[in-house]
């Protein structure tokens, strides 16, 4: 019996988007073709194709898998963080941070795609983008439920939050955050996420000094 070919010995969609996603982590976005992930993957580039039709499908996968590495992130830190609910939103804010740090080029595909793509932008626009915004919310609330933001709206202060990081990530991604010469920017993006949520402590239930002291 004839050995079957190398391209149906794999599962070509699963393996172009892991070979993309770590394409991008040494080339941007312009440097990804489908002839290059095909030769990377192992399989000939007509493969390829009856999977992804042209460049612009491929990073629209791509663009989604991003958000589901996030989500998956998301939720391993919610739950090794499960009985902090401040430390859940806190690492959660760090944690947002590391990925964009360690995914700069994915991080740009997933929140300023390329036109041709045909992807908004919006994050939340795709389910996968609003379960993302999901989990932070359900994240604010558990700081309420333990008396922390009293008489904030959870999903304004999520936004509130989100583009707090958001912002300080692109920023940083784009060489613009406004630090010192010599000094890591990261450390003002982080420093960033540490000061809103010493913000959100601030709110939280205040001890009753003691009658007797």
């Amino acid at each position: 019996m004839a050995r079957p070919r190398k391209e149906l010995q794999i599962e070509i969609e699963k393996a172009a988007l892991a070979a993309t996603v770590d394409l991008l982590s040494t080339c941007p976005v312009d440097d990804i073709s489908l002839g290059r992930i095909a030769k990377q993957i192992g399989c000939s580039a007509p493969a390829l194709y009856t999977h992804f039709s042209s460049k612009s499908a491929l990073l629209r996968a791509v663009h989604d898998e991003g958000f589901k590495m996030m989500l998956e992130q998301k939720l391993t830190t919610a739950a090794r963080h499960a009985s902090d609910p401040v430390d859940r939103l806190w690492e959660g804010g760090l944690a947002y941070l590391q990925f964009a740090f360690e995914n700069p080029n994915l991080y740009r595909l997933m929140f300023d795609p390329p036109k041709e793509t045909g992807v908004s932008g919006n994050p939340f626009e795709t389910d996968i983008g609003a379960r993302c915004l999901t989990v932070l919310i359900g994240a604010v609330e558990a700081c309420q439920a333990a008396g922390y933001l009293p008489q904030a709206e959870a999903g304004k202060f999520a936004f509130l939050l989100w583009s707090t990081v958001h912002g300080a990530a692109m920023l940083t991604l784009l060489d613009r955050a406004p630090v010192p010469e010599g000094e890591d920017p990261r450390d003002a993006a982080i420093a960033a996420v540490d000061a809103l949520m010493r913000f959100l402590i601030a709110t939280g239930p205040q001890t009753k000094p003691d009658a007797n002291a």
